[in-house]
Parts: structure tokens; C-alpha cells; sequence
């Protein structure tokens, strides 16, 4: 039986669709928003509500508050009277920060007035501008997510060659380990679940073959001394069968591996050193930011405008 579970661990590992690598991130900053005739709790809380938005997006490295502070404190920076563009823009240098996002809330009457700015610190500019309206406290909470949803979405389109992917050979190669795996890498989504699926229904009736094969082989090989013969030449047409199941799950398995190879090898390769291009660009590929009227920006998507399977 120990066999059996190695097998059956050896089926799992290899058909867990766990990405081999992690792309890269933007690292971006959240400055405590600036209150303006409201509590510096309130800010806070709205503050910590956007960071939480953008890391939720997938697509983001945020510095969390503690961090960013300690760091700060480090570096004997205070952030006390820090307020302009050139004072975010030496935060984000010191962070480490592609994008800093700084603002105010203010109040209007019972509402409040979201204001948010994306500084580039690189290019020491403003680069867009969003609000959002909370018509009370206890929407705040849909505030910070509509205005988050915003910042994410023209960072993204701001930056477009940051965000697409770029296909590597041994990011190819290496995936199609995985039956499936590689089809994604190359957007052929289709095949991919075909492949992934196929192979896990051929490995699964394998793992099962194989099991009923070792109990028969068991049973074979405890019938008593003395028994008849007619149980022995039962047990032991029971064990061929079961040996011949298991040749013929193993043969679909490997036909269903090799097959995949062939699609890797010669049918699902992809541009290797492209990048995606946009959408509206009017090339054969697209960039596809998924939206969520739920919980905003949840991922985004790369995927062939072109012929697929």
C-alpha cells in the first residue's frame, strides 16, 4: 500500500495547477491620507482601507503602514509637514515605491470627499488624479474601494509595458511539465483544460488500476497451501486482469503525455520575447484588466485575440 500512496501523491503534485514561478510586482506606497475637518482615525481607517484594496487586486506589492514607518524612522525622515509632491516623491525613494498615493479626505456637510493622487517617482510627477463620495461613515468602506478600483485601473493602463507579460522558453518548457500548464502560459486556455483534465482522469483510473492489481497480487499470494486448485487459477486469472487493466490505464496516460508534448512542441508554442500588446492597440493579442462590481479590481488577464483551438 505504500506504493499506492506514493502514486497517488506523485498524480496529485503533478496535476496541481501551482504556478512555478511569481511574476514580479509594482511596489507601491500608501501615504496616510491628510484629514481636513475630520479625525485623524477616520483617515487612518480609509487610509488602511485603500492599502488593502490594492493588495486584494493581485497585482500590487503595498508597504504596509508598520514598514513604511520603521523604515522612515530609519532613515530619520519626518513625516510631519510632508505634504507636497517633492516630499512623496523623497518617500517613494526611500520606500523603494514605484507609485506613491497621496491625498486628503475633507468633509462637505454629513458627506466626505475622497481625493486621491497617483505620484510617478521616478518621473517626480503627478500622474492622475480620482475622487470618491461617501455620503456617511458607514459607507466610507464602498469609498475607499471605488476610489482604489480607479488608481488601479490607470496604473495598469498607464503602464501598460510594466504589466504584460513577457513569454520565456523556460517558462514555457518548464510548465509543460504540467500536462496543461504550458497551454495556459501560451493562452491556449482551451487546450490547456483539456490536457490538464485528460491527464488527471488518465492518471486517476491509473492510480485506481494499479490499487486493484496490488490487491489481487495479495490475494494471489495468500491463497493456503493445500487449497484447490481451482482457487489458485481463480486468484491468478483475477491478478492478470488486473495487471492488464493497469497496462492499459498506463498506455492511456503516457498516450495522453505524449500527445500533450506534441501540442507543446509543435502547435501551442508561443512568440517567445513578445510582449502582449493592448487592447485597442490592433495587434493579434489583447491585455484584459477584469473587473468585479463586488470587490473591484481582482485580477488581470492575459489571453490570445487569435485562433485558438
Amino acid at each position: 500500500m505504500n506504493k499506492s500512496l506514493l502514486l497517488v501523491l506523485a498524480v496529485i503534485v503533478c496535476v496541481s495547477p501551482v504556478p512555478l514561478y511569481a511574476a514580479e510586482k509594482m511596489q507601491v506606497a500608501v501615504l496616510d491620507l491628510k484629514p481636513r475637518e475630520v479625525s485623524k482615525i477616520v483617515t487612518g481607517a480609509v487610509s488602511d482601507i485603500i492599502r488593502s484594496e490594492m493588495v486584494k487586486t493581485g497585482l500590487f506589492t503595498v508597504v504596509e503602514r508598520a514598514q513604511m514607518n520603521e523604515i522612515l524612522k530609519e532613515q530619520g525622515f519626518q513625516m510631519t509637514g510632508c505634504t507636497d509632491q517633492a516630499c512623496a516623491v523623497q518617500v517613494g525613494k526611500l520606500l523603494s515605491a514605484r507609485k506613491i498615493l497621496v491625498g486628503e479626505i475633507n468633509r462637505v456637510g454629513k458627506a466626505f470627499m475622497i481625493t486621491v493622487r497617483i505620484v510617478d517617482v521616478e518621473k517626480g510627477v503627478s500622474e492622475f488624479a480620482a475622487n470618491e463620495k461617501a455620503e456617511n461613515e458607514d459607507v466610507l468602506d464602498k469609498a475607499g474601494a471605488g476610489i482604489t478600483r480607479k488608481l488601479a485601473q490607470n496604473i495598469v493602463e498607464g503602464n501598460k509595458e510594466y504589466f504584460v507579460e513577457r513569454k520565456t522558453r523556460s517558462g514555457y518548457y518548464t510548465r509543460a511539465i504540467v500536462p496543461g500548464w504550458g497551454q495556459f502560459y501560451a493562452d491556449r486556455d482551451t487546450k490547456g483544460y483539456v490536457f490538464l483534465g485528460s491527464f488527471a482522469l488518465s492518471a486517476g483510473f491509473a492510480v485506481f488500476s494499479y490499487m486493484r492489481y496490488s490487491g489481487a497480487a495479495d490475494d494471489y499470494s495468500s491463497v493456503p497451501r493445500g487449497a484447490p486448485q481451482s482457487e489458485f487459477d481463480s486468484k491468478y486469472d483475477a491478478k492478470v486482469k488486473a495487471a492488464n487493466l493497469f497496462m492499459i490505464a498506463g498506455g492511456i496516460t503516457a498516450l495522453v503525455y505524449a500527445a500533450h508534448w506534441v501540442d507543446i512542441l509543435f502547435f501551442s508554442r508561443p512568440e517567445f520575447g513578445e510582449k502582449t500588446a493592448a487592447r485597442g492597440d490592433g495587434g493579434p493579442f489583447r491585455l484584459d484588466v477584469v473587473y468585479s462590481n463586488a470587490s473591484g479590481l481582482e485580477r488581470i488577464v492575459y489571453g490570445s485575440a487569435g485562433v485558438r483551438f
